[in-house]
């Protein structure tokens, strides 16, 4: 195979460790089924590593391939100089930067402050980032405040890739120039129109994310405790916070009302049980790829208005939107759903065209060989 139709994934782990890890192995079986050959490095294990592996040709967990046979180079996760310096000698501007979230112009990675935990939107700069990490843990800090600058600096010499004009416009603010960032919005697959919704009379939520601080699930029950309808809510996914998450929901008296359903390989099967996706991220989302994922089974959405969401959920059309933290207001849009349920299917509906018709494969595959060929 020529090598400019050969691709490289470089990344941190080699299993389901969040959603970067799923976007590269749904983006590569796409990929793969558009004739390219899509190799992964990554050295860290994680969960699922036999399913992860089925997404590429081969998953290198060693050394970067010595042979340098490859018309593309993306980097998932931001990596050690080291081995940017590495990657950039053996393939120069085939190396291409993704920026799946904030660690590159944020040493806490949160890209919130650590003063009320407000979101923030400044560009990186020394020493105010550096005092900002100093107010935190040292073990949230992902690199040295030296090594952050100078990640920051070789990378804007790289065309960079990302999946929102929110990420974009993050980009151009820490000194990218336009012509090198480019928007590639994933993929929905698998779309299946969705069946009837809330069957039994109670209304069916779903969360699917990581059990941590910023993907917002103690709001989200806190939001739960307040619904005065019948529904359950299912929470798709596992992480440091669940057995605080569990305590919470017992105090809430929520317990009849919540199933923590832990990491699901595959959360296609819930999305036929679910009438609508609770999406409570506090932190500015990239993008949301659970809420595309369930818009490919015409399911709508309850967020919060933050960061990336706003591409893939239209306010009154494809889901409901609420302003961020505002757990009441959450609490009445879901409600709202439980009430109207010709809402669940009308909004369902238009969720399904826009995931099938604005986000469709050969768009992306096509982006992506069009980036390979500029590269050439």
């Amino acid at each position: 195979m020529k090598s400019a139709e050969r691709i490289l994934y470089v990344g941190e782990f080699t299993g389901f460790a969040g959603g970067i890890e799923r976007y590269a192995w749904q983006t590569a079986r796409l990929l793969r089924a558009a004739g390219m050959c899509v190799d992964y490095l990554g050295t860290e294990p994680a969960r699922d590593e036999t399913l992860f592996r089925t997404g590429f040709r081969k998953v290198l967990s060693s050394s970067v391939p010595a042979d340098g046979n490859y018309g593309l180079v993306v980097l998932h996760k931001l990596c050690s100089l080291p081995l940017l310096r590495r990657l950039r000698a053996m393939y120069g501007e085939k190396l291409v930067f993704l920026a799946h979230d904030h660690d590159l112009y944020c040493m806490r990675h949160h890209y919130y402050t650590p003063f009320g935990r407000r979101n923030c939107s400044r560009a990186f700069a020394l020493p105010r980032c550096m005092l900002c990490a100093l107010l935190s843990k040292p073990s949230n800090w992902k690199r040295s405040a030296s090594e952050s600058a100078r990640l920051l600096s070789e990378l804007r010499g790289h065309p960079a890739v990302v999946i929102s004009s929110f990420m974009r416009d993050n980009l151009l603010r820490n000194g990218f120039a336009p012509e090198q960032v480019r928007v590639i919005p994933p993929a929905a697959e698998d779309a299946v129109p969705h069946g009837p919704f809330m069957p039994d009379g109670k209304l069916r939520l779903l969360f699917l994310g990581q059990l941590i601080r910023g993907k917002g699930c103690g709001l989200l029950l806190e939001a739960a405790a307040k619904l005065d309808i019948p529904f359950l809510l299912t929470v798709a996914g596992d992480g440091a916070d669940r057995a605080r998450l569990e305590r919470q929901c017992a105090r809430l008296g929520l317990t009849e009302k919540v199933r923590f359903a832990g990491w699901q390989p595959a959360p296609e099967k819930l999305f036929a049980q679910t009438d609508l996706l609770v999406f409570p991220s506090r932190w500015q989302e990239p993008f949301g790829l659970s809420g595309l994922e369930a818009q490919a089974h015409g399911i709508p959405a309850v967020a919060f208005r933050i960061g990336g969401v706003g591409e893939w959920l239209e306010d009154g059309v494809t889901g409901m939107s609420v302003a961020g933290m505002d757990v009441a207001g959450f609490a009445e849009a879901i409600e709202c759903f439980a009430r109207n349920p010709e809402l669940l299917k009308t909004m369902g509906a238009h969720s399904y065209h826009n995931a099938v018709h604005k986000f469709t494969p050969e768009r992306f595959v096509a982006a992506v060989r069009s980036l390979m060929e500029e590269l050439q």
